[in-house]
């Protein structure tokens, strides 16, 4: 199975030390699946103007691209390039401010979306409080949204 980890990169990930947030996380589920507790292929994708898989060895460091944070996340260049079915599940990392547009586009997206294909792993103090639900997590919980949701590894 493919885990596609979605790291928001928009200019609001910037404030507060958010940027860093991501990168625990991406170490943390790299982690999980290295030490047998679920298994999946890591793709790392970065999301702002554009969507796009970003080159990382899971064993690594983490890309330092990822860390810059600016401009708005798009959400068209997101559901264009995962596609209306992933082939896996998708791993959103996101503090949860888009535009009034981008929100209905993953709204829309979200919808034709195979169930529990989609968790969000919301961040940062100030997260949207719009993102609630049981797909929704904050980093803290991050290992409870894994647990049973990346299957195959030991228990």
């Amino acid at each position: 199975m493919i885990l596609y980890l979605i790291c928001d990169k928009s200019g609001s990930m910037s404030e507060g030390g958010k940027h860093l947030i991501p990168r625990v996380v991406a170490r943390a589920t790299e982690q999980y699946i290295r030490l047998g507790y679920g298994c999946a292929d890591l793709k790392l994708v970065a999301w702002g103007n554009e969507a796009r898989v970003v080159e990382w060895i899971p064993d690594k460091e983490f890309p330092p691209e990822m860390l810059v944070c600016e401009n708005a996340a798009n959400s068209q260049a997101l559901t264009t390039l995962l596609g209306e079915q992933p082939d896996g599940k998708v791993l959103l990392v996101t503090d949860g401010f888009w535009s009034q547009n981008d929100a209905k586009v993953l709204k829309r997206w979200k919808e034709k979306l195979q169930q529990d294909t989609l968790r969000i792993i919301k961040v940062g103090a100030d997260a949207n409080p719009q993102l609630k639900g049981k797909d929704v997590f904050s980093a803290e919980d991050l290992f409870a949204a894994l647990d049973g949701w990346v299957e195959g590894g030991a228990r």
